[in-house]
């Protein structure tokens, strides 16, 4: 992991992830109990070590390592429960099995999670993403919220990968001889599928291409690069400090709740879902139709609306400020006013459901004012 990459965001969705009570409309199979999923073979749910976050999680920080999982075998496997293979096997092992990707016992290899509670899967977790991070490395929950908290081992409650855990799947298996495969060579396999340690590069540092943005016109070169809001605390905590406690700090991961899957989203649906929508996060983030160059090491996206989105890009006043130079708007690009915020806070079709009261200048700078 690059050692800019911070977490606290990260752990405070983790930490949501597990004081969030089903509502009565259910969206998504990773939100229900295992038995609401409609799954035979279904063995006890079981509480894990850690709370499961999602690939989509692991990839803010590991963007190498998850190109590589994009295209290893790993990331087709609920898929392949879906051929007409699978159900033959499916067919042979057992009549109580008509389709063998709601199989919880397929799915124990095939899947990730599929017997633990809700609450233990957080908002980003796809089941039909198949083997993926968390099935080698254990839940992630523990992880993500030790990037924060210094005092906790680095890993938290992370696993191997090892030869013992990638053989709880990779072992011979009845139903699988008519497969023909190679016995499994641990060496092998593990090459195909070993992905880098270092010279991680953080989603923060990609190209909008590279991290999967949709609806992104054209990358916007700034006037200034932006800095991120953590560079803005050097000299301004008071202000880091309130904005830490708004709903700017956390707009990004408002992309990441079940509200904002089920709302109507501008341009279309994305993979990834609303937070890899380039219309949804021209509100909910800053910087994210930027050149990487743009972007300099410490830059969050994740950090969601902060300080550069209303006051424009900071490296320009970083500077100055360093060289104790007068200049103009003391080297800042925007001025953050009421044109400035009727930007984003301006009625929306897709925000209808949520009845929010008009927008109320006043009102509102008051809240963040610093």
């Amino acid at each position: 992991m690059t050692s800019g990459c911070r977490g606290w965001a990260l752990a405070a969705a983790v930490l949501g992830v597990m004081t969030h009570s089903p509502s009565a409309a259910q969206y998504y199979e990773d939100v229900m109990e295992p038995a609401q999923l409609g799954l035979t073979e279904l063995r006890p749910a079981r509480t894990p070590s850690s709370a499961y976050v999602g690939n989509d999680v692991c990839r803010q920080c590991h963007e190498a390592a998850y190109q590589k999982w994009l295209g290893t075998a790993h990331a087709r496997t609920s898929v392949q429960l879906r051929t007409q293979i699978a159900h033959a096997i499916a067919k042979a092992e057992t009549a109580n099995v008509a389709d063998p990707s709601r199989s919880a016992k397929c799915l124990g290899c095939h899947g990730v999670a599929v017997d633990v509670p809700a609450a233990w899967r957080g908002p980003g977790f796809r089941i039909a993403e198949g083997v993926t991070c968390e099935r080698c490395h254990g839940p992630g929950g523990d992880h993500v919220a030790a990037r924060e908290d210094s005092t906790r081992g680095i890993n938290g409650t992370l696993e191997g990968p090892s030869e013992t855990i990638c053989r709880t799947c990779h072992q011979p298996k009845p139903s699988h001889e008519r497969l023909g495969r190679k016995p499994f060579d641990y060496a092998g396999s593990y090459a195909k599928v070993a992905h880098p340690k270092t010279a991680e590069k953080a989603e923060d540092e990609l190209e909008p291409a590279a991290l999967g943005i949709w609806y992104v016109d054209s990358v916007i070169a700034p006037p200034a690069s932006y800095v991120g809001s953590a560079a803005c605390a050097h000299c301004h905590q008071a202000a880091y400090d309130r904005w830490r406690q708004s709903a700017h700090a956390g707009a990004f991961y408002g992309l990441r709740t079940e509200t904002a899957y089920s709302m109507d989203l501008a341009g279309g649906p994305t993979i990834g879902g609303p937070a890899r929508n380039g219309v949804c996060l021209s509100c909910h983030a800053t910087g994210h139709d930027v050149a990487a160059a743009a972007r300099q090491p410490g830059f969050r996206l994740r950090d969601g609306v902060g300080c550069e989105k209303c006051h424009g890009p900071g490296s320009g006043h970083l500077q100055a400020m360093q060289e104790h130079r007068n200049v103009p708007g003391h080297g800042l690009t925007q001025a953050a006013d009421d044109g400035t915020c009727q930007a984003c806070h301006r009625p929306q079709r897709t925000h209808q459901k949520l009845e929010a009261p008009a927008f109320d200048y006043p009102v509102a700078w008051e809240k963040i004012a610093h």
